[in-house]
C-alpha cells in the first residue's frame, strides 16, 4: 500500500526545471503571436495588393524582357508613362535608386500579369527567410525556436518586405550564406557571394574594407573578381548607357542619401535627422531648427567618422577564434546599416543575421543579462513606427520623430562594448596595449575628406530658393514649365489629387499667385500652350498616351474633359503663332517624331494630315519650335545626347554642331535671339543659353545638382526651370533666372 501510494504521487521537478519549461512556454507562444501578426500585417495585405516597390521592379524587368532601353528608368515622368501603357493599377512607381542588375530576380515573372508575379515573389521570399533560419541554425547553436523567434521579432523589417514586395530579403539571405562559407574556411567563394549581394544593393560591396582588415587576402579577391563579374554581366546586359548613368547620375546622389526626399521622417538616419534639423527647403522641410548647411556637414562627417573607426578599430582584434569571427561579421553588418544614409524599415531585415550571430556569442559567453539587453533593443528598434512618419514636426521637435535611430545608437554601443570588453581580456587592457596614432590619423583624415566633399556638393545647391516660382506644399515634383501671358503652366506629381483621391501627375497653372489643377483619368504630362494662353495641351497616359486639348480657363471639379488631338502621341509642342503641334510617338521605347497643322483657332485639322518628321532611329527625348517654326529636338545616339533642327517645309534634319556638349531640354526665346539648353558636365545637368546670331553660349547654373527643361518668359528676358538643389535627384522644383538684364 505504502509503495502504491508513493508512485501515485505526482513527480516534483526542481524550481530550474520548472521555470525553464515556463520558459519554453512562453516562447512558443510568443512566436506564434509573431508568426500570427507577420501574416495578419505583412503577407496577407501584400498578397492581396500590388504595391509599389514591387511594382516598380517588375515594371523594369517587363522593359528589359520586351527590349526596350532602360537608360531612362530613372526618368520619374518617362517611367510613370511606361507604368500606365502597362496596365499596372498602382498609381505610382519609380527605379530610383535600384541598381540594374537588381531586376534580373524578377526577369522571369516578368512572363506572368503583375497580380501573379507579385503573389509567386512573396512566396519565393517565404523560400528565402526558411533559408536564413536554416543557415542560421547550421552557423550557431541555437535552436529552432529561438532562431525564428529572433527572426519573427523583427516587427517592421519583415512586414515591410512583404507587404511592398522587397528584394532586401535577397541580399540577406546572400549575406548569410557569405557568412555560412566564411565560418567554414570558404573565404574565395564567401567573397563571390558578398560580389552578388552587392549587384542587388550597394552597400555590401563595403565587405572589401572587412576582409582587408581581416587580412582574408582570398576572401577580398573573391570580393573583387565577383564584383568584377557583375560590372561586366550588367554592360553586356543592359548596356554601356544605362550603366554609365546609374553610376554617374544616381550612384552618387544615392552615396550621399539624396535619391528619394532626404527631409523625410520614415528615413531612419543620421542623414536625415541632420538634413531635418539643420537644412531649410521651401516645400520638404519649412522649419528646421536653424539653416546651417556647414553644420550639417561637420556633425555628419565626425560622428560618422567616429563611429566608421571606432568600429573598424574594434573589428580589427588579433584575436580568430570562431566565436570572434562571428562577432565581428554580425557587427561590421550592423556597421553597414547604421551609416545607411536613406534606410527605410524593409532595410533592417539585415538585423536578423547580426542578433542571431550575437545571440551565439552571448549563449556561448553565459551573460545572460546583457543578452536580455540586447534582446529588448533589438525589439525596439524593429518595431513599426509608421504614424510619427506621417507627422512634420517642427525646428528641434524632429528629435523625438527618429526613435529607431535612437535604438540603433543604443545597440551600436552595446556591440562596440562587447566587441572591446571580449577581445583582450578588459577594456582597460584593450586600450592600453592597442596603439591610438592610427585611429586617430584615420578619423581626421575620414572627417576632413568627408567635410570638404559635402561643402562642396552643396556650393550654391541652396541659390535658387529665392528664386522660386512657387512653394506649394502640396507639390511633390514640379516640371516642364511653359510661361505664358496668361500664367505659368507645369506637370505636377499630386500627392491625393481631388478629382481621384491618388497620388498623380497633373498640370498646373499658376496665375495672380493662385493655382489651378487639370487631370484625371490617367497621368497628365508635359503641356503646351499657345502664347495667349488661351489654348491648352497635354499628354493623358493610361493605357496608351494621347494628345488632349483641354480648357485651360476654368478648373473641373472632377476629371477634366479634353478633346483628343493625337493617339499613341505624347509631348506635345506647340508653334509660336500657334500653327503646327510636335509631338513624339514610341516603339519600345525608341521615339519618332511627329507634327500635324493645327487652325488659328486651336482646333485640330484631320489626323490623316500628320507627318512622322524623324524616325525612330534618332530615338527622339523632346522638341521645340523656334520662331520661324523650326523644329530642334534632343537625340539619343552614341551613347550621349545630340541636338538636331528639322524643317517641317523640307523634312531636311541637320545635326546642330554649335551645341558640342551632351545636350537636352531646347527651348526658344520669344524673340528668335536665344536658345536655352542643358548640359552635361559632371553627371549632372547645368542650363545653357546660346545667342543664335554669334552662337557665343554662357552657361547659367554651376551646381552639383540638376537643371532642366527651361522656358522662356514672355518677354526672353527670364528662363523658368525645373531644378533639384537642395532636394533629391530629379524631385524638382520651379524657379526663375534671369538672362538679358
Amino acid at each position: 500500500m505504502q509503495a502504491s501510494a508513493t508512485l501515485s504521487q505526482p513527480t516534483r521537478h526542481p524550481r530550474w526545471f520548472r521555470g525553464l519549461a515556463w520558459g519554453v512556454l512562453a516562447e512558443r507562444l510568443l512566436l506564434a503571436l509573431l508568426v500570427l501578426l507577420f501574416a495578419a500585417r505583412g503577407l496577407v495585405p501584400g498578397w492581396r495588393h500590388l504595391n509599389s516597390d514591387f511594382a516598380s521592379c517588375y515594371l523594369a524587368a517587363r522593359l528589359y524582357r520586351e527590349a526596350y532601353p532602360l537608360e531612362r528608368v530613372y526618368e520619374w515622368k518617362w517611367f510613370q508613362r511606361q507604368k500606365d501603357h502597362a496596365g499596372i493599377e498602382r498609381t505610382f512607381v519609380g527605379f530610383i535608386p535600384f541598381t540594374p542588375t537588381s531586376v534580373l530576380p524578377i526577369v522571369p515573372l516578368s512572363w506572368l500579369s503583375p497580380e501573379q508575379a507579385s503573389r509567386l515573389w512573396l512566396a519565393m521570399n517565404l523560400g528565402l527567410l526558411l533559408t536564413v533560419v536554416v543557415l542560421l541554425q547550421a552557423i550557431t547553436s541555437l535552436s529552432w525556436r529561438r532562431i525564428a523567434l529572433l527572426t519573427f521579432l523583427a516587427v517592421a523589417p519583415l512586414r515591410s518586405n512583404f507587404l511592398l514586395g522587397q528584394t532586401h530579403l535577397v541580399v540577406l539571405c546572400l549575406l548569410t550564406l557569405a557568412a555560412w562559407m566564411y565560418f567554414r574556411n570558404r573565404p574565395f567563394l564567401s567573397g563571390t557571394v558578398v560580389a552578388a549581394a552587392a549587384a542587388m544593393k550597394i552597400y555590401p560591396a563595403l565587405f572589401l574594407v572587412f576582409f582587408l582588415l581581416k587580412k582574408q587576402w582570398r576572401a577580398a579577391s573573391g570580393l573583387a573578381l565577383g564584383t568584377a563579374a557583375a560590372v561586366t554581366l550588367s554592360l553586356g546586359l543592359f548596356g554601356v548607357g544605362t550603366c554609365r548613368i546609374y553610376w554617374r547620375e544616381v550612384l552618387p546622389w544615392d552615396l550621399r542619401g539624396d535619391v528619394v526626399d532626404p527631409y523625410a521622417i520614415g528615413w531612419d538616419s543620421l542623414n536625415a535627422l541632420l538634413h531635418r534639423l539643420f537644412i531649410f527647403e521651401p516645400e520638404l522641410n519649412a522649419t528646421p531648427l536653424a539653416h546651417l548647411p556647414s553644420l550639417y556637414c561637420f556633425l555628419y562627417s565626425v560622428i560618422s567618422g567616429f563611429v566608421v573607426v571606432s568600429y573598424l578599430w574594434a573589428i580589427g582584434s588579433k584575436r580568430s577564434d570562431s566565436s570572434r569571427r562571428k562577432l565581428e561579421w554580425a557587427s561590421y553588418c550592423f556597421l553597414l546599416l547604421l551609416l545607411s544614409p536613406q534606410p527605410l524599415p524593409y532595410h533592417f531585415v539585415l538585423l536578423i543575421l547580426t542578433a542571431g550571430l550575437v545571440t551565439d556569442y552571448l549563449v556561448a559567453q553565459r551573460r545572460a543579462r546583457l543578452l536580455g539587453f540586447v534582446a529588448v533593443v533589438y525589439t525596439l528598434a524593429c518595431l513599426p513606427y509608421e504614424r510619427l512618419y506621417r507627422l512634420n514636426p517642427r525646428s528641434w521637435k524632429s528629435l523625438f520623430f527618429f526613435p529607431r535611430l535612437s535604438f540603433m545608437f543604443l545597440l551600436a554601443g552595446i556591440l562596440f562594448w562587447i566587441l572591446v570588453s571580449e577581445s583582450e581580456g578588459s577594456l582597460e587592457n584593450f586600450l592600453r596595449r592597442r596603439s591610438a596614432m592610427r585611429p586617430a590619423v584615420a578619423f581626421l583624415a575620414i572627417t576632413t575628406v568627408g567635410f570638404v566633399l559635402n561643402l562642396r556638393h552643396q556650393a550654391g545647391e541652396f541659390d535658387n530658393y529665392k528664386t522660386r516660382v512657387t512653394t506649394s506644399v502640396g507639390s511633390a515634383i514640379a516640371m516642364d514649365p511653359v510661361a505664358t501671358r496668361d500664367g505659368i503652366f507645369f506637370g505636377s506629381l499630386v500627392p491625393k489629387f481631388v478629382a481621384s483621391g491618388r497620388d498623380e501627375y497633373v498640370i498646373r497653372k499658376l496665375h495672380d499667385d493662385s493655382l489651378m489643377s487639370f487631370g484625371g483619368g490617367g497621368d497628365w504630362f508635359h503641356p503646351t500652350v499657345t502664347q495667349n494662353g488661351q489654348t491648352s495641351w497635354a499628354e493623358v497616359a493610361s493605357k496608351n498616351s494621347r494628345i488632349g486639348r483641354f480648357d485651360s480657363a476654368h478648373r473641373s471639379s472632377g476629371n477634366q474633359p479634353f478633346i483628343v488631338e493625337a493617339v499613341d502621341a505624347e509631348q506635345p509642342v506647340v508653334s509660336s503663332a500657334g500653327e503646327l503641334l510636335a509631338y513624339l510617338r514610341e516603339v519600345r521605347g525608341r521615339a519618332s517624331l511627329w507634327f500635324r497643322g493645327i487652325k488659328g483657332d486651336g482646333k485640330s485639322t484631320l489626323f490623316a494630315q500628320e507627318r512622322e518628321l524623324a524616325d525612330p532611329h534618332y530615338d527622339v527625348r523632346e522638341a521645340a519650335f523656334s520662331v520661324d517654326n523650326q523644329i530642334v529636338f534632343s537625340s539619343w545616339a552614341h551613347e550621349r545626347y545630340e541636338l538636331f533642327a528639322a524643317d517641317p517645309a523640307s523634312g531636311a534634319i541637320t545635326r546642330m554642331s554649335s551645341v558640342t556638349c551632351s545636350a537636352r531640354y531646347p527651348a526658344f526665346s520669344p524673340d528668335g535671339q536665344w536658345m536655352a539648353f542643358s548640359c552635361q558636365s559632371s553627371g549632372v545637368w547645368q542650363l545653357v543659353v546660346m545667342n543664335l546670331r554669334t552662337f557665343e553660349q554662357r552657361q547659367l547654373t554651376t551646381s552639383d545638382c540638376n537643371s532642366i527643361t527651361p522656358a522662356w518668359t514672355p518677354d526672353s528676358k527670364d528662363v523658368i526651370y525645373a531644378t533639384d538643389c537642395g532636394r533629391a535627384l530629379g524631385i524638382t522644383a520651379l524657379a526663375r533666372l534671369k538672362v538679358i538684364r
